[in-house]
């Protein structure tokens, strides 16, 4: 619906003279808005003088002077359209500048501008026509019922810690005899199917016999092999495996060996606890228990966090601009292309394995991708609405702390980058604050409960080689999901 204003301003006020344009706003779906707009001619006059005053310094006419000419001499020369025409340019500019500030709007592109036709003794009329960032109705977050609850460390749960430290800190001794449980074989595989060899399956591998693998008696299949020897294996993929094309199927493995070693775990005493950054077998199990309390912690927090998230975005309610929509998609796309290169592969080979196109790829991810942007839109006016920012030494101590920080320091000159690390920032104060956890005390307290220590060693101790509870990347969720998918056996 059209939204018609006149000149605002009261002649009575000196001060600010009556303005001389006059304009209508039409909201439109999708966060669409349209101002047609009238110029007074007057205005448009005054500034086709100058511009011509602009122009007359670059001309170049006998007998006078650059800047001199009279005007009606210089349109004889050079013509008068193009004056108009600039002027009109420049009168779209500042007007819509002007109008964009009186309406408070908050246009998120370039707007498209039809001109009408301009000349002498004629208004401009214009119209222009952006995406703009729509209202929010934030929902009743406030009663999410979302808690963090981390889950106690147990003995067990450390002991299983400091066992896996040990098998990362193993020596691997060939042996000159045949494998049994518990060695580590090197080996190249590769892999028949319905008479295709399949890509290598793989190649100067450690496979360790007594472990189970994603296709079953492949361990199993290689007991009493020796270094140098060749084996044949007849194995099913499992039924549920990720790769439909595979699932159920029955094939041809042929295993190289090249060395069998028998797997050497160090003593665990103050020796090992020295190795891993530590002074004792004592502090070992205290450093462990703070990074296993410190990892429950954050994981408790994250799951809290999403579900608060979750009961934010499906009880707000926001029409979501389609430039927002296509740039999450774009950045979930280029999430994945570079996934893909790290695998070594083109991104034609990728989507040739995948058996999609770059279009039905965007389709299927367009969900996600709305969604991406409603969380943008949503958690903006929520941290307004609950006066909840980033101030300059934060942003600094966090991009301090980052890897980006020593790799590329100039790419945090770029204020997209810090952009998107003050709002990343500013997002984990908003829900920890709905989650209580806006005080040093309260993450205090649920460290307690996940059990870390007392006296928690973790700020001061040395970075200890813990085995991660899950993975950790930069990357998309969407992407990694993808990749999985698609391509991982």
């Amino acid at each position: 619906m059209a939204e018609e204003l006149q000149p605002q301003t009261p002649a009575a006020s000196p001060e600010e003279p009556q303005r001389s344009f006059r304009h209508t706003l039409e909201r439109k779906p999708g966060s669409l808005a349209t101002l047609a707009v009238e110029v007074d001619a007057d205005r448009v006059a005054r500034q086709t003088e100058r511009v011509f005053r602009r122009r007359v310094q670059q001309a170049r006419i006998p007998g006078f002077r650059p800047g001199k000419a009279p005007r009606a001499l210089y349109e004889r020369t050079y013509g008068t359209e193009h004056l108009w025409h600039e002027a009109a340019e420049d009168m779209v500019d500042e007007t819509y500048r002007e109008i964009v500030d009186l309406e408070g709007l908050k246009p998120l592109d370039k707007p498209e501008v039809e001109i009408s036709e301009v000349g002498p003794d004629q208004p401009l009329r214009y119209t222009a026509t952006m995406p703009i960032r729509p209202n929010v109705t934030l929902g009743e977050y406030a009663d999410h019922g979302a808690k963090v609850e981390p889950s106690p460390v147990t003995d067990d749960d450390v002991e299983r810690t400091i066992a896996g430290m040990r098998e990362h800190h193993a020596e691997l001794r060939p042996v000159d005899r045949a494998a049994q449980n518990g060695d580590v074989l090197t080996v190249d595989i590769d892999v028949t199917l319905d008479g295709r060899q399949l890509p290598p399956f793989g190649r100067n591998a450690h496979l360790e016999l007594g472990r189970d693998y994603a296709v079953p008696g492949l361990a199993e299949g290689l007991i009493g092999v020796n270094a140098a020897e060749e084996r044949t294996l007849d194995l099913a993929f499992p039924a549920d495996h990720a790769d439909t094309d595979l699932a159920g199927k029955s094939a041809t493995f042929v295993v190289r060996v090249s060395q069998v070693a028998e797997k050497i775990l160090p003593a665990l005493d103050d020796d090992f606890a020295k190795t891993v950054g530590v002074a004792d077998l004592a502090a070992l199990h205290n450093a462990v228990r703070s990074e296993l309390a410190h990892a429950s912690f954050h994981e408790a927090r994250d799951n809290a966090g999403q579900a608060v998230l979750t009961r934010l975005l499906d009880t707000s309610e926001v029409e979501l601009p389609e430039i927002l929509v296509n740039d999450e998609l774009d950045g979930l796309m280029a999430d994945l292309r570079a996934r893909v290169a790290e695998r070594g592969l083109s991104w034609e080979q990728f989507l040739l394995q995948a058996r999609k196109t770059e279009e039905e790829i965007r389709a299927e991810w367009r969900e996600p991708a709305e969604r991406r942007a409603k969380s943008l839109l949503v958690l903006d006016a929520l941290a307004q609405k609950e006066d909840v920012g980033v101030s300059s030494t934060e942003l600094a101590q966090e991009v301090a702390l980052t890897p980006l920080a020593q790799q590329d320091p100039e790419a945090l000159r770029d204020p997209a980058v810090l952009g998107s690390f003050a709002r990343s920032i500013r997002n984990r104060k908003l829900i920890d604050k709905l989650l209580g956890l806006d005080s040093a005390d309260a993450e205090r307290e649920l460290m307690r409960l996940a059990g870390a220590p007392e006296e928690d060693p973790k700020e001061d101790a040395p970075k200890l080689e813990v085995p991660a509870p899950r993975a950790v990347s930069d990357a998309s969720p969407e992407g990694r999901e993808a990749l999985r998918r698609m391509l991982e056996p």
